[in-house]
């Protein structure tokens, strides 16, 4: 029986090129909420445009709204929907976005060998050409995921003190300990841990992927992660507004750096695998202001475990037809997915949705045809259609909605069908020119099924091609991490020798979970792989309590450490290494990280098993070399401070040193004290110094730079015995500069320093 088709309401509008203000999901919470209660429904959300004028306006609402912090242009706030509504109607307001999504912690249920996969041991013991071990020392590892075993032997030192510097519990109610300067969560500092005072209650997955990023061996000498001497700083995840949740959490790691003046790089194995791929959301653009802001900042992501789910579908129309199918989730009231698209590679599609007999294959029921140049009002606002397609025969409405969301040159159209009972299946028809992804999968994004390999005309099956997580995952500002087998077996807790292989993917062979790049605009991911497929680390104390007298065959033979498997396992193996990257290198940036990683990758015949191309969507450039990563750190030039050549950036020393005699026998033996920072120095640098006793004769003193040859660049009498001088290079050229204090025209005191 064929239903009947009528519209309840159908809006039709003309040709608008500006962006959306707000987000779909947003757009939705805002029409589904009622008006009396838009000032107390709270949201965290971000905001794009001028930060001043966002802080100024949360600041003079007579509600609880809190503005965080914001980077460049756009601001992690906590609003009312009344606020969101202000917001709107303001000029310097750009786009406001609020996502909640399915979080994933990116480990694919069911060490020593893991060292030696990664050639890790050789930049431990510092072999080679290199001039010391490299073990972390210096550099700030962090974490954000579901917690750690603060306890466990593996993140002690020693002597029983924490190596955990900083940890934050978005989830934690102790109000003890509340987290001030975000105004959620409880966090603690190393001085509260040693004290036995933090109430964090452990997660076993943030546990395994710290230890193998940076834990020690400590508990049994065995599983030592690849930077066991990294301080450590760690974020409990918010169970609630991931999204939000995690960019806080990615600010509060850098903020703490930096108030140590430490390098720091970020593990996340954790995800969602839902937006377009692209990197346009607000909240991967938030998160790539963060890591711009300065060098000695990096995020490593893992890329996720969607290797074997058919969650992708990507069609490519010339002047064509393509048909797929959705079926309901079980428990949904909603048979909902998402397409993205260009602008430019959607305006001349056409789409449509019919209803399926699953038994016939007969078409029951269909929508208008719409376009979205002709059918969408964007302007500014998420365009939007309504239909009644038809009532069930319980005297339940069958409702249609599509959302159209644009920003910048991207479209988001999201389809939604309400319905009681399970109708049949939904086709999606799309005819004309052009392109479209789409990502749907009721485990991975929450949303409807696509049907595979169905047996009508123009039918287009989903794939796992572009299995990757989404969000900043696809950024190229972000080191996307792949996983390829590990081990095939260890000794478990029972003396037992426990198989871990899995059939058709050999040890070194990439996973079987792994999933597959590129990224929605055809960008190259993942960047580089790392063993994921079975790593032993750490567990919560509980649970390994628990192992031990349940005899579990996933607790190694030590007592103390874990098997797991998961793109979760592979990344903070990166994370780790370039820990050790950042002991050499402080001041790198995130794209000579990126470049580092990707020029030092192994390869061997299991990378080209799939694909002889380099990058490939497999295993992007390779696989993880620690040493020859730690190689391409060293820099060879003079490291003798009173040469003329001095560079502050050599790692190593060669036969290049060069001296101005007459330069350093004019030096004398003071106590004026001289120094500059930072140095090497990009545009600016800060100059303290402090005359000695028998020099305050400040009106005869003098302060001035010159550069290699002799030759005063900039000169400044000194007033007072003792300060501090800014001084900014301007369009001098980068090279190497003195900083020299005079006294009677006699030098004092020499600094050399060198603008990048």
């Amino acid at each position: 029986m064929k239903y009947s088709l009528f519209l309840l309401s159908f809006w039709v509008f003309g040709l608008q090129a500006q962006s959306s203000k707000l987000n779909t999901q947003l757009h939705i919470l805002l029409e589904e909420t009622a008006l009396v209660n838009y000032p107390i429904t709270y949201v965290p959300a971000l905001v794009k445009g001028n930060l001043k004028a966002i802080e100024r306006i949360l600041n003079n609402t007579s509600r609880e709204d809190k503005y965080k912090y914001g980077v460049k242009n756009i601001a992690s706030v906590n609003i009312s929907l009344a606020t969101v509504r202000e917001l709107l109607k303001n000029r310097n307001i750009q786009r406001i976005e609020y996502k909640e999504t399915l979080a994933h912690q990116l480990t694919h249920f069911e060490d020593s060998i893991m060292l030696k996969h990664n050639n890790a041991l050789a930049a431990h013991d510092g072999w080679g050409v290199l001039p010391q071990g490299y073990r972390g020392e210096g550099v700030l590892l962090g974490m954000i995921d579901d917690g750690i075993e603060w306890q466990h032997p593996d993140f002690l030192n020693a002597n029983g003190s924490t190596r955990i510097l900083h940890l934050w519990d978005q989830n934690s109610t102790d109000a003890n300990y509340f987290e001030p300067y975000f105004s959620y969560g409880a966090s603690w500092d190393s001085m509260d841990l040693n004290r036995y005072q933090c109430t964090h209650l452990a997660g076993d997955h943030g546990s395994h992927v710290m230890g193998t990023a940076g834990g020690n061996g400590l508990a049994s000498g065995k599983f030592v992660g690849i930077a066991p001497e990294a301080d450590i700083a760690c974020v409990a995840i918010r169970n609630s507004s991931f999204l939000s949740s995690f960019v806080d959490g990615l600010y509060y790691i850098f903020r703490q750096a930096d108030t140590t003046g430490k390098p720091c790089v970020v593990n996340s194995s954790v995800g969602a695998y839902t937006s377009g791929h692209d990197s346009q959301d607000l909240y991967a653009q938030l998160v790539e202001n963060i890591l711009e802001v300065k060098p000695g900042r990096a995020l490593i992501q893992a890329g996720g475990n969607a290797r074997a789910f058919a969650m992708h579908l990507g069609a490519t129309l010339q002047n064509s037809t393509t048909k797929t199918w959705f079926s309901k989730s079980t428990g949904s009231y909603y048979t909902d997915f998402a397409l993205y698209a260009d602008t430019s590679d959607f305006q001349q599609i056409d789409f449509s949705l019919q209803l399926i007999n699953p038994t016939t294959y007969q078409v029951e029921a269909q929508t208008n045809r719409y376009n979205i140049l002709r059918d969408f009002n964007i302007a500014g606002n998420v365009g939007q259609v309504r239909q009644i397609l038809f009532n069930n025969p319980d005297g339940q409405a069958v409702e249609l909605e599509i959302y159209v969301d644009q920003y910048e040159d991207s479209y988001e159209v999201y389809f939604r069908i309400g319905s009681s009972i399970n109708n049949g299946y939904w086709q999606l028809t799309t005819q004309g020119t052009g392109k479209y992804d789409i990502w749907s999968e009721p485990s991975l994004t929450g949303t409807a099924q696509m049907l595979q390999d169905i047996n009508v005309p123009h039918y287009n099956s989903p794939d796992s091609i572009q299995s990757i997580v989404g969000y900043w995952t696809t950024s190229d500002k972000v080191i996307t991490v792949g996983a390829y087998q590990n081990r095939d077996y260890h000794i478990d807790y029972a003396g037992d020798s426990i198989a871990l292989y899995t059939t058709g993917f050999p040890k070194s062979g990439i996973a079987a979970f792994s999933s597959l790049g590129p990224t929605r605009k055809g960008d190259p991911k993942p960047d580089i792989t790392a063993p994921g497929g079975q790593v032993l680390s750490a567990f919560s104390i509980s649970t390994l309590n628990f192992y031990r007298q349940t005899l579990n065959p996933r607790l190694n033979q030590d007592g103390w450490h874990v098997v797991n498997r998961g793109t979760s396992m592979s990344a903070p193996m990166v994370a780790g290494a370039v820990a050790l990257y950042l002991q050499c290198k402080p001041y790198a940036n995130y794209a000579d990280i990126k470049q580092a990683l990707q020029n030092s990758a192994r390869l061997d015949s299991f990378v080209f098993a799939q694909n002889f191309a380099l990058p490939n969507i497999h295993w992007g450039y390779g696989k993880l070399d620690v040493y020859e990563l730690l190689k391409s750190c060293l820099i060879y030039g003079c490291t003798d401070t009173l040469a003329i050549n001095y560079n502050p950036l050599a790692t190593v020393a060669d036969s290049s040193c060069g001296y101005l005699i007459s330069t350093i026998k004019s030096v004398p033996n003071t106590t004026t004290q001289l120094d500059c920072s930072p140095n090497p120095a990009q545009h600016q640098i800060q100059i303290q110094y402090h005359l000695s006793s028998g020099l305050e004769s400040t009106t005869k003193s003098s302060l001035e730079i010159t550069d290699i040859l002799g030759q005063v660049v900039w000169q400044q009498k000194l007033t007072a015995s003792k300060g501090t001088l800014d001084w900014q290079k301007g369009d001098l050229p980068t090279g190497i500069y003195f900083i020299v204090i005079r006294d009677n025209g006699q030098i004092s005191a020499v600094r050399q320093v060198v603008f990048m």
